[in-house]
């Protein structure tokens, strides 16, 4: 995303230098950083600015696929977060009831008496 944006600038500062520096004459000065460094006719110019519009828009798609992987690596860690609260809940809902079970276990093993064989001693399980 960070690369897309760095081209699109880049793009965008040579065009406006292009059109702000423009001469007249069928040769053009092109200067970089003070420098001289080459002439350039109209077609080449032409070209150039076919060069930069392309350098632009590959700018453009690489900026909107790192929001479109944004996206959906937030969607992903969204549904993660529900599913773990979805099972916590569920983990929570579990420990209730095997808590329940278990009070209801207790209770009845102290209310049930077994007596031995012979009816002589009172045997619980």
């Amino acid at each position: 995303m960070i690369v897309g944006l760095v081209l699109i600038v880049l793009a965008v500062a040579a065009a406006v230098a292009a059109v702000a520096f423009n001469g007249a004459g069928s040769t053009h000065e092109i200067t970089a950083f003070g420098q001289h460094v080459t002439n350039a006719n109209e077609t080449q110019i032409f070209v150039g600015g076919i060069v930069l519009g392309l350098v632009f828009c590959l700018g453009v798609w690489m900026v909107a696929m790192g929001g479109r992987r944004r996206r959906a690596r937030n969607a992903e860690y969204r549904a993660a977060r529900r599913e773990a609260a979805d099972a916590s809940r569920e983990r929570d809902r579990l420990a209730e009831q095997l808590s329940t079970q278990q009070e209801i276990t207790e209770r009845e093993q102290e209310r049930t008496t077994v007596f031995g064989r012979h009816g002589d001693r009172e045997v619980t399980p």
